[in-house]
């Protein structure tokens, strides 16, 4: 996070808890020439209209109040989506049982082959150590991968 961006999210997650909802991430992007200040949230039972709303207007209220951002912007309101990214080691830890997409800096061996992207269910995270049950082919096979070389992992839908 840039500065701005830790700045927005320190004032914005005070009130996203008073909200009852959890402040995964702010971005502040430019798409199509026009600059977007992007505040993604997410519970347990997902995201209303009512929740982005409530959200969007007292965090909108405090910008205006605080006002550091000295040009014009958009505020933008999103959920985290079902293949929600899982930025931190607690997102992994709190995603142990549920079907991930894994992509690694360099392949994992496993049996005859190796390879670079996986998806299956988290069985265990230690910290160091993802251990997944993974759809290789056909076959479901126990795989393990260090974190530090896991280059993105989400959530993602099972077919």
């Amino acid at each position: 996070m840039n500065n701005l961006e830790q700045k927005i999210y320190d004032l914005s997650l005070p009130i996203c808890a008073d909200l009852g909802v959890e402040l995964v991430s702010v971005e502040w992007v430019k798409e199509h020439g026009m600059p977007i200040l992007r505040l993604i949230i997410d519970k347990a039972e997902g995201i209303s209209i009512d929740d982005a709303t409530s959200v969007n207007e007292k965090v909108s209220e405090t910008l205006d109040v605080i006002d550091p951002i000295p040009h014009e912007y958009y505020l933008e309101v999103s959920s985290a989506g079902i293949e929600k990214e899982l930025k931190t080691k607690e997102d992994i830890l709190a995603a142990i049982g549920k079907y991930i997409a894994v992509k690694t800096y360099e392949k994992i061996k496993v049996g005859n082959v190796a390879l670079k992207e996986f998806e299956g269910h988290i069985l265990n995270f230690d910290g160091e150590i993802l251990t997944i049950k993974a759809k290789i082919k056909q076959f479901a096979k126990e795989v393990q991968i260090p974190y530090n070389l896991i280059a993105k992992i989400r959530l993602a839908i099972e077919f």
